[in-house]
């Protein structure tokens, strides 16, 4: 890009929020010098901030902010040279700051996003009724967000498309840039040739309804005595009541860990094991069911169990699901390769 880029704002570092350390350390990779302008604001209480208190807490995030932003901007006066502007995650707030600092530059202003605040809380988790006040104050804060930014990285094409069409925007605005994570650093363990009984089914989240954690507990009912065992990691929205209809059920083979597991315990438990997942427009951008993954039909209890049993019948499905789905990941969805991706697209837009 012919000169520096600037990493932008009050976004998260936790490993619990990784998009941001996977832009950084894939911009780098790339070659291109990343300048950060941080300041720490919403570390230990992002979950919080958008989910669990809602808007009762707002207004001591607004106290706090008076200070924390005053420190970005005197960090951003002393910040060098620079081409590009990347808002990290959560950037709803920042990247209307970046806009008005930099309304006299010609610099290219690029918002992380992945989600926004009216499709999660009022849509997805269904906090706010869709016709409230609260809703329409969440819809204008996502608009004026994407409005401010040149681009907002989003992680499909169908994303791009949705938002888009929601919130009544240039389709050009939106660019896919994989999320991705750190598990970069860690070889994939590989998948025996015959099952280890019983066959351990993995979900790590944060049990939003987008998850699907309740098709999880139906599938493990239908499995029965099957030789399958689910383990649950996480808490959130869901959790309590994935938990009570699972003990409804008397599902002794379903069980539940809700503490905090850091990357290195995920990694032991999931890397280079083969991904079943819903089927969907966004799902199939990246994934080949079949090939590099088994997809099936979403909010199907029903047909989650059956992917299994054809992940436990079908001989050598399971080892070359989860060789593909690694070769796949590094390909598209490795730092390496978003920092490449990214950095293409941002020259191709300075250049024009």
């Amino acid at each position: 890009m012919g000169s520096a880029t600037c990493f932008f704002g009050t976004y998260v570092k936790s490993e619990g929020y990784p998009v941001n350390k996977v832009l950084l350390n894939g911009l780098r990779i790339a070659g291109v010098r990343v300048m950060e302008c941080h300041v720490d604001y919403w570390q230990g209480f992002l979950h919080d901030a958008f989910s669990r208190r809602g808007f009762a807490a707002w207004p001591g995030y607004a106290a706090r902010a008076v200070a924390v932003y005053s420190r970005l901007i005197w960090r951003y006066w002393r910040t060098g040279s620079h081409r590009v502007v990347v808002v990290g995650y959560p950037g709803y707030a920042d990247i209307v700051l970046a806009r008005l600092l930099n309304l006299r530059r010609r610099r290219t202003l690029v918002l992380v996003s992945f989600i926004s605040l009216y499709d999660t809380i009022v849509l997805d988790r269904q906090k706010v009724a869709r016709r409230s006040w609260q809703a329409r104050l969440l819809y204008e804060l996502d608009r004026l967000a994407f409005r401010c930014a040149d681009v907002v990285l989003v992680d499909t094409h169908a994303m791009a498309d949705y938002f888009a069409e929601i919130f009544e925007l240039d389709r050009g605005k939106f660019q896919r840039s994989m999320v991705g994570n750190v598990f970069d650093r860690f070889a994939p363990t590989m998948v025996e040739a015959g099952w280890q009984r019983p066959i351990k089914v993995l979900f790590f989240g944060t049990y939003v309804p987008l998850h699907g954690i309740e098709c999880i507990v139906e599938a493990a009912d239908l499995l029965g005595d099957e030789d399958f065992e689910f383990t649950l990691i996480g808490s959130g929205q869901l959790y309590e009541g994935v938990r009570a209809d699972a003990a409804h059920r008397r599902l002794e083979r379903v069980h539940f860990i809700d503490e905090w597991m850091n990357t290195e315990g995920l990694v032991e438990r999931m890397l280079g094991r083969p991904v079943i997942t819903r089927d969907s427009p966004a799902a199939r951008e990246m994934l080949i069911d079949g090939e590099s993954a088994l997809l099936c039909e979403a909010g199907s209890g029903q047909a989650l169990a059956a992917a299994l049993r054809r992940l436990r019948d079908e001989c050598g499905l399971a080892a070359r699901l989860a060789v593909a789905g690694h070769a796949r990941y590094r390909e598209c969805g490795s730092a390496a390769a978003i920092g490449r991706d990214l950095l293409r697209s941002l020259e191709a837009r300075c250049d024009d």
